[in-house]
């Protein structure tokens, strides 16, 4: 057992706690973060220091989480923002939030395969991006649910993921089948406190903390076991989830805990006091990583020590992370640090990485002017036809069935999928009754029906990118299985 330290910078001490919990390490479900050169050696060899430079930012609202995906990162902020890190500088994706209303987006997490972007925030909005065709699907108000979520982790791949949502009445909301509309479930943990931050090491096991100077843990997903901290004189803030044993927490103050075995073998809660500050959010593989949080503190931990890098700025930290040749940290007022600004980043997600199919098929005309139907011509550029298997419909204005008596959709006038009912526009993909094939050099004429049954008319201006107020956006999966959008800016609604 590690005998109490005394007070300084970097001094770890145990913290006695209640209870036991599990000891079988897990490995850490996670894409981004590679260790930041790990010892063979402990001791108290100095942390190496990294060098952090301002970044151009997109925004000036404060940004509260980065994640690494498997296109780029990605940090989400004030007023429902989501900014992608391209070739070309980092550079808005989502405005207003999942539904457009725009509320502030506090907490996101990536699946395990890297595909799907996920974010929380207030007023219970959450929104699934995917981030190889920039599409947006809303999952906001589960159950009715307009609460403020803090925080969000999920588990799984892409369209099969489990999903966690930490609430600010202090329960959990999750859902075990991608946040389908009637699988969302709630648990009440720690007696109404709000929850603060939530990360998962495993499919269905992890941690949160909250408003209480608590932390919890979980096998199962859906029940939850206080393990400390006793005598916290801290609030807490951020944790970073390894394993049964290995959880990191940032917390008021200038303060770290560790919860990880002693020298017996019995996990127990070592605090640190890394400096004066209080943090926000802390990120560690193997024991390695960073701690961020108020004043544009950023504490390095390399070789069992902590030291303080120095920051461009003063701007407050909320999030980093911590992964191979560009660690990033983001705060206040659109702040975005990085220890090497000129790595290498992929096309954006919106209109990059085209492959395929994708491109071959371009919008050469649409119905604009007050249109009670979405209407518009594709031709077939390429060499070969194109088969489109599904589509996908998107927007942020009051617009919620496509409804036609007869087909509902129809390509050169014949029909390809009806729905007496209609169909939502939520962003998910649906297949076409009968495949249209549009074959090499040739046009067609794609019309959705009527919006609400004719009782909604907009005005679209084609756009090449997401626009950044209002949109349509129609998205094409082909074949081949790769995915194209269509971007519309609705400049008008009648109703």
């Amino acid at each position: 057992m590690l005998a109490p330290s005394t007070t300084g910078t970097g001094a770890e001490q145990c913290v006695r706690m209640r209870g036991r919990s599990q000891t079988t390490r897990r490995g850490v479900l996670k894409l981004s973060a590679a260790a930041v050169g790990a010892t063979l050696f402990g001791g108290a060899a100095a942390a190496e220091t990294a060098t952090w430079e301002s970044v151009a930012s997109p925004v000036d609202v404060t940004l509260h989480d980065v994640e690494t995906t498997a296109r780029n990162e990605f940090a989400v902020g004030g007023a429902g923002v989501v900014i992608e890190r391209t070739q070309e500088g980092w550079t808005k994706v989502v405005d207003g939030g999942p539904t457009g209303n725009g509320s502030n987006l506090f907490g996101a997490d990536v699946t395990d395969d890297g595909k799907r972007l996920w974010f929380v925030g207030a007023s219970g909005a959450i929104g699934e991006y995917d981030v190889e065709t920039g599409n947006l699907v809303s999952h906001s108000a589960p159950n009715d649910v307009t609460n403020n979520f803090n925080d969000v982790s999920v588990t799984g791949n892409a369209d099969e993921a489990n999903v966690y949502v930490a609430g600010d009445s202090g329960s959990v909301y999750y859902s075990f089948e991608n946040g389908a509309t009637g699988t969302w479930n709630s648990v009440s943990v720690g007696q109404g406190a709000g929850i603060r931050a939530i990360d998962f090491y495993d499919v269905k096991s992890g941690h949160l903390v909250n408003g209480n100077a608590n932390v919890f843990t979980t096998s199962d997903g859906t029940t939850w076991n206080k393990i400390g901290i006793a005598d916290a004189d801290v609030s807490l803030y951020g944790v970073d989830s390894d394993a049964a044993d290995d959880v990191w927490v940032a917390a008021g103050s200038g303060v770290v805990y560790h919860y990880r075995p002693d020298a017996e073998g019995t996990p127990k809660w070592f605090r640190t006091k890394v400096g004066e500050p209080g943090l926000r959010d802390v990120e560690l593989t193997d024991g390695d990583g960073y701690a961020v949080g108020n004043s544009g503190a950023i504490f390095d931990r390399a070789s069992g020590s902590w030291s303080r890098d120095e920051t461009p700025n003063g701007q407050g930290l909320n999030a980093v992370v911590d992964q191979d040749g560009n660690d990033i940290a983001v705060g206040a007022s659109g702040t975005i640090v990085a220890t090497n600004p000129d790595a290498e980043a992929e096309p954006g997600s919106e209109g990059g990485g085209e492959s395929g199919s994708a491109g071959d098929l371009a919008r050469v005309d649409t119905e604009t002017s007050g249109s009670k139907t979405l209407t518009f011509t594709v031709e077939n550029l390429g060499s070969s036809p194109v088969t489109v298997e599904r589509w996908a419909l998107e927007t942020n204005v009051q617009v919620e069935s496509i409804q036609r008596s007869g087909a509902e959709i129809t390509v050169d006038s014949s029909a390809v999928h009806g729905d007496p009912d209609g169909f939502p526009v939520d962003g998910q993909f649906r297949s076409f009754a009968t495949a249209p094939t549009v074959a090499a050099g040739e046009t067609a004429a794609v019309d959705f029906g009527q919006y609400d049954n004719g009782n909604v008319a907009l005005t679209l201006d084609p756009a090449t990118e997401k626009p950044s107020g209002n949109y349509l956006s129609a998205t094409f999966e082909y074949a081949d299985g790769s995915t194209e959008t269509f971007y519309f800016a609705v400049t008008n609604v009648n109703s």
